[in-house]
């Protein structure tokens, strides 16, 4: 048996056998809090609410300017990227596809297009009639007899019957006029049409049994489409040249300094012509542009400079289709009148502006007189074709022919007025 041992009390409570720091369970009241800790789970202060919201938007604006400045480079790297990745792939697809072309195959094509053509291709020549040659040979005995050319150009046979299509500034005024034909005939032309505001003239052989040219739409001609040229550059007659279209709708090309100075320049006002790069030179006037199925698109008519330069016009088949069956019909062009004076205006709508053609005096007793038409009228459309400048339409009015209907759409005080009326024949058209 062990006796129990009974200790005395500690005299002194603050030595307690308890260890420092330490808090011995259930001896802190419900309720009270030791100073300087926080227990788990309370509030935060206001302190650190404010310093933690600034801490985020610190990092939103930082994230943000980051976004400024690597966002764009980077969708535009990634577009240009796939843009490579594109031109790659369209790269590499043309190879393999220009291992197979058959240059024999294009050759061919050029071949097949000359000989269609060919025989639809006259040269001219103009030289002075015989009673220029008479006073000229008077003026000097030594050119007694003497025919000087005084102009040469080519042609293109329109029918089997020896009606040929040329341009109107390859003939001059009292000249004799000779045709060579491609069997190798000469033959005296009589002139039967011009008209100077397209560059166009029709001449008369007496023959049959021609080859005409085959018909194209120029309309229908997409801009990057292969066109050769068939004429007598520099007397040279039956030159093939190759190239491809390069623009459509040039207009005011007598305000080109450089054309002013050619010797080809047009004597048309005519402003709605075809470029090419096909090498055009003097001599080539009134010859065909033709398409890859040897259709005629276009009268070539007019170059930059004294000699090629990768740049040439021809009248589109379209209007010259047009004229020559005026041509057929009359003798000449019916051209179509309406009797207004023309002015361009600029119109504001809404918070820009727009081009606009307003009538500035109407004649009397003009087709637009007896139509109700009045000074201060914009017109907005010609025959449902959208007015864009006043060239425009005295181009649309000159080309539709004489006697036709007309529709025009105006604006006048601000209300569209819609007029159909008859054409009259105009005069005089330089």
């Amino acid at each position: 048996m062990i006796d129990a041992i009974e200790q005395e009390p500690d005299p002194n409570p603050s030595h307690s056998s308890v260890p420092a720091g330490s808090v011995p369970a259930g001896s802190v009241p419900a309720g009270s809090v030791p100073a300087g800790s926080v227990p788990a789970g309370s509030a935060p202060t206001v302190g650190s609410l404010l310093v933690s919201t600034m801490f985020s938007l610190g990092g939103v604006l930082i994230l943000l300017v980051c976004l400024r400045y690597l966002l764009p480079p980077m969708l535009e790297s990634s577009r240009y990227s796939w843009h490579r990745g594109q031109l790659r792939a369209e790269y590499e697809l043309a190879g393999q596809q220009l291992q197979n072309v058959s240059w024999e195959g294009l050759s061919e094509i050029s071949q097949t297009v000359t000989r269609r053509v060919n025989p639809s291709v006259v040269h001219i020549q103009v030289s002075l009639k015989d009673e220029d040659s008479e006073r000229l040979g008077r003026w000097n005995p030594d050119l007694q007899g003497f025919r000087a050319p005084s102009g040469q150009g080519s042609g293109i046979v329109v029918s089997a019957d020896g009606y040929i299509l040329t341009n109107y500034h390859v003939l001059e005024s009292n000249s004799d006029i000779q045709v060579y034909l491609p069997d190798n005939r000469t033959l005296p032309a009589k002139v039967v049409g011009v008209d100077r505001t397209t560059d166009l003239a029709l001449l008369k052989v007496d023959a049959n049994g021609l080859l005409p040219i085959a018909w194209g739409d120029s309309d229908e001609v997409d801009i990057g489409s292969p066109v050769w040229a068939i004429g007598s550059p520099f007397g040279l007659a039956g030159s093939v040249s190759f190239g491809i279209l390069s623009g459509k709708h040039r207009i005011d090309l007598n305000a080109n300094p450089q054309y002013r100075g050619s010797r080809e320049r047009i004597t048309s006002r005519y402003s709605d012509l075809m470029q090419s790069d096909v090498a055009v030179n003097p001599g080539n006037s009134g010859g065909p542009l033709v398409n890859g199925r040897g259709e005629l698109i276009g009268i070539n008519t007019a170059i930059v400079g004294e000699s090629y330069r990768g740049v040439s016009f021809s009248i589109p088949s379209r209007i010259a289709r047009e004229v020559l069956d005026q041509f057929m019909a009359h003798g000449r062009v019916r051209r179509g009148w309406l009797g207004v004076e023309l002015a361009a205006e600029i119109v504001p709508e809404g918070e820009t502006t727009v081009p606009r053609v307003v009538v500035r005096s109407v004649a009397p007793d003009s087709p637009a007189n007896r139509a109700g038409i009045y000074p201060g009228d914009r017109i907005l459309e010609f025959n449902g074709k959208p007015v864009g400048s006043v060239q425009e339409l005295i181009d649309s009015i000159r080309t539709t022919p004489a006697e036709a209907s007309a529709l025009l759409k105006l604006d006048r005080d601000g209300s569209e007025v819609a007029i159909e009326l008859t054409l009259g024949e105009l005069n005089y058209a330089p």
